[in-house]
């Protein structure tokens, strides 16, 4: 009988390459339909992301064993990726066990042949099989991107950033305004006995969780008292500034993380535009606002291809930010399916449209008004070059030491990179870049 982790993590990995699926949602689904217990559900997500994270040096120990050119089909190449990793890199797991099972699971799909192909490779890595086997430090990235990411934030930086650290990846959640922070973190460590939490060092609003499992479930969630967002996405909406009674634009709000954060800025004599590309995205904005109890009467929503101008946006906005679509490679430790999707010349595509958003916005900035521009990549194609070839006449360029309500440890010049390596973000931090201008006219 196959443990129900592999036969998970199996269900898994299989969707995320034949269906192009998304790990967290998919192994959330499988985990809720197969009522698995704490153990296995721990298992199954140490497979699934350990897999997506070394998955090129995965494959080449497959193909080093394999006793012809392999080609497979997505079903037993998860399985064997699964067992692969297991074998390499989970010490407690006995040989035997991940052997059997992830044969059983090939047999099961695609019968006594390939089972037979699968079970032949998996025993030439057992016996190759480290003494102590430990779980991986960094992520294995393709070598294009590993020189793309050293040329745009230098080698230590891009250290940090393919860095895993030991613990479990943390969730970031932003408290309404009124929500008090002890309180939550107390009810939170209730809830969540085994759980961390501690207040983000850099975002104002922020706590930081680790080990609390999916925390939608939770009473806190439910009544509104916190939205799950990663520190670096709350710093794009503090840095932004926007105050009471202010019209602003969020330009690309998607299903309206900041759109939600920027309405609790300007109170209920302000108003928010929030467009996106996506209509289904933007119809999901009120149910999040009414979760969070936030009257939100003067918010306006579009349906606008940037790219192509404002479509029927009009008037001008005291502030506009511009959360571009991009390669969101800065979420690579959290989302590592993202390198299965990503080719070298991506960014630089990215970037042309990133141009044409940033431009066409910067039309609806009123003069002193301010524009914001920022892309959860480390790419310089997709930040740095962007915002140097944008015609961006009557912008100047804004101080770091104008923003938010905590000292920020960035440059003192634009651009203010955030990631791992910024002295008080976590462990686990996305990386970003971020461009402020003022429109002087």
């Amino acid at each position: 009988m196959v443990a129900p982790a592999r036969r998970i993590a199996t269900r898994v990995l299989h969707r995320i390459e034949h269906d192009d699926a998304w790990a967290a949602p998919t192994l959330d689904a499988e985990l809720r339909r197969s009522s698995s217990s704490r153990i296995d559900a721990a298992l199954a997500t140490q497979i699934v992301y350990g897999v997506l994270r070394v998955l090129p040096a995965l494959d080449a120990a497959i193909k080093q064993h394999a006793s012809r050119p392999l080609r497979v089909d997505a079903w037993t190449h998860a399985a064997l990726l699964g067992g692969t990793f297991q074998l390499l890199h989970l010490g407690r797991v006995p040989s035997h066990a991940v052997v059997n099972d992830t044969v059983d699971l090939v047999r099961e799909k695609r019968g006594t042949r390939v089972a037979g192909f699968a079970n032949a490779i998996l025993r030439k890595i057992a016996a190759t099989r480290p003494q102590d086997p430990q779980l991986p430090s960094k992520l294995v990235v393709p070598p294009w991107l590993d020189r793309a990411l050293q040329d745009s934030i230098g080698a230590d930086h891009t250290e940090a950033l393919l860095r895993l650290e030991e613990d479990a990846t943390s969730i970031d959640l932003r408290l309404r305004a009124d929500a008090d922070p002890d309180e939550v973190a107390a009810s939170i460590r209730a809830a969540r006995p085994g759980a961390l939490v501690a207040p983000t060092a850099l975002s104002s609003r922020g706590l930081r969780v680790s080990g609390g499992g999916d925390l939608r479930a939770l009473e806190t969630f439910v009544r509104g008292d916190f939205a799950v967002q990663e520190e670096g996405a709350q710093l794009v909406g503090e840095l932004l500034g926007a105050l009471p009674g202010e019209r602003v634009l969020d330009v690309c709000a998607g299903r309206g993380g900041k759109t939600a954060q920027l309405i609790e800025a300007v109170g209920p004599s302000g108003t928010v535009v929030a467009t996106d590309l996506h209509e289904h995205k933007l119809l999901q904005i009120p149910d999040e606002l009414e979760r969070l109890r936030l009257n939100a009467p003067s918010l306006e929503r579009a349906c606008v291809d940037w790219t192509m101008g404002p479509g029927n946006v009009s008037g001008l906005f005291d502030r506009v930010l511009v959360d571009a679509p991009c390669t969101g490679l800065g979420t690579l430790r959290r989302r590592p399916e993202i390198l299965l999707r990503i080719g070298s010349d991506d960014a630089a595509q990215m970037g042309q449209t990133q141009r044409l958003i940033l431009e066409h916005a910067a039309a609806r900035v009123r003069p002193g008004g301010t524009l914001l521009f920022a892309v959860c990549s480390p790419l310089r194609e997709e930040g740095t070059r962007v915002a140097e070839r944008a015609d961006l006449s009557g912008f100047e360029l804004a101080s770091s030491h104008s923003f938010g309500s905590k000292s920020l440890p960035f440059a003192s010049s634009p651009p203010f990179d955030f990631g791992p390596w910024v002295p008080g973000s976590g462990p686990w931090a996305d990386a970003y870049q971020i461009q402020v201008w003022v429109y002087v006219g």
